[in-house]
């Protein structure tokens, strides 16, 4: 047997699975180029020159309190291994540790719990430092509104601290192009207003929906760096990671010209070459495989092929994902047109399966409520038999991208 060995289960033990397959099978690995992890004396370094703005430590000076804005477990950013930099220059420019905020910039998704916080910002961090979210039902500042016409409401407890930095991550984007950076803003730390404009207006309408990964503009990109702007975000922090989420690449400074540089090292970083002509292909939803649906930003090399046989693999550890923008559009759109109720409906799996997704902690009605087109396989064991038997007496091409959610597919 030839074996290749991917991740599954991001933020959830980040475990190996290796997958076999017959000696005399045609298999090839679409991966990341292999790139050094960061050490502590390269980060800080890294923090010691800044792109486009002084060191945190002398822009922070005189403020008296600060706000270090984190995204969620849909994304893969360990922001744990840069919040001792940061907190140590925000230190250094005479914050007090008590006046310095941790808040999670998850948009509409599902609140973080006290496991889920330790696991983004470290255990440390989360015991020692007061944590905020983005609760739909806080209160909202209105900076403005962009040149884009969305309006900018950002959520009290940012605008309340003087000093901003973001962290995140410039992972390949449908609508931004590129993750991170001003969108820690928008749709990070916005209300549901705000965040419900900037997709449907700016995303859909004037981006016309999805974009290349490729590219570094879009619409949706420029209109949460406006946005950032005006909340007065001062520094951003982005991380490039291998496939195992370990930082490889990291760029600090101001929010447009630090994004700038970081992309051109993530273009590189995640970008790979796709296999022609397989016949069987295997993909991967980590490291954005904490739930099913987020899994789903790893299903684009299936569709390279019609007439292949193909197989995701995604733990989906929290089951079916939670998204509070499309229960607050549904709750509008009821008043709007004199509702009390949604219509229920079940989705009915199809009879031949497009695809089969391959997870150990799912059941099949979860993964048939998001993937009605999928078929689950439980352990790579039964997808070898059900593979081995679909190709018997043939030596068909296979291509396997690992870390497929946050990888593109160069020119």
């Amino acid at each position: 047997m030839s074996t290749v060995t991917v991740k599954t289960a991001a933020w959830y033990g980040d475990r190996d699975v290796d997958l076999t397959f017959p000696e005399d099978w045609n298999v090839e690995t679409a991966a990341f180029e292999s790139r050094p992890v960061l050490t502590d004396e390269q980060l800080a370094d890294i923090f010691a020159n800044p792109v486009g703005t002084p060191r945190i430590s002398e822009m922070a000076r005189g403020r008296k309190s600060a706000v270090i804005l984190v995204d969620d477990l849909t994304r893969p950013t360990p922001a744990s291994r840069v919040m001792p930099f940061i907190i140590e220059q925000l230190v250094e420019a005479g914050i007090d540790e008590g006046s310095i905020l941790i808040f999670i910039a998850h948009g509409c998704h599902r609140m973080m719990h006290g496991p889920d916080k330790a696991k983004k910002v470290g255990v440390e961090v989360a015991r020692n430092f007061p944590i905020r979210q983005n609760e739909m039902d806080d209160a909202f500042i209105n900076v403005g509104t962009t040149s884009y016409g969305v309006p900018v409401e950002v959520n009290q407890w940012v605008m309340d601290c003087e000093f901003k930095i973001g962290v995140g991550g410039p992972t390949p984007h449908g609508t931004a192009t590129f993750s991170g950076g001003g969108k820690i803003v928008i749709p990070g730390c916005c209300s549901h207003r705000t965040n419900r404009a900037a997709h449907s207006e700016v995303g859909h309408k004037l981006g016309k929906g999805f974009t290349k990964a490729g590219k570094e503009m879009s619409p949706f990109r420029l209109n949460s760096e406006e946005a950032a702007r005006m909340a007065g975000l001062d520094a951003t922090c982005l991380l490039v990671l291998n496939n195992a989420r370990e930082v490889t690449g990291a760029v600090v400074g101001d929010v447009v010209e630090a994004h700038r540089a970081a992309v051109e090292i993530a273009r590189k970083a995640y970008a790979i070459r796709i296999v022609e002509d397989a016949e069987i292909i295997v993909a991967t939803g980590y490291p954005r495989d904490h739930d099913i649906n987020y899994s789903g930003h790893g299903l684009w090399p299936l569709h390279a092929s019609n007439g292949a046989t193909k197989v995701l693999v995604a733990a989906g550890s929290e089951g079916v994902g939670y998204h509070r923008m499309g229960i607050i559009n549904q709750k509008n759109t009821r008043v709007e047109e004199n509702r009390e109720r949604e219509e229920q409906s079940v989705p009915v799996k199809t009879d031949v399966p497009e695809f089969y997704f391959m997870s150990d902690v799912v059941g099949p009605a979860e993964v048939r409520d998001v993937y009605p087109n999928a078929e689950l396989l439980e352990v790579w064991g039964n997808a070898r038999d059900m593979l081995e038997d679909r190709y018997r007496g043939k030596t068909p091409k296979v291509a396997v991208y690992p870390s497929s959610a946050i990888s593109y597919a160069t020119a």
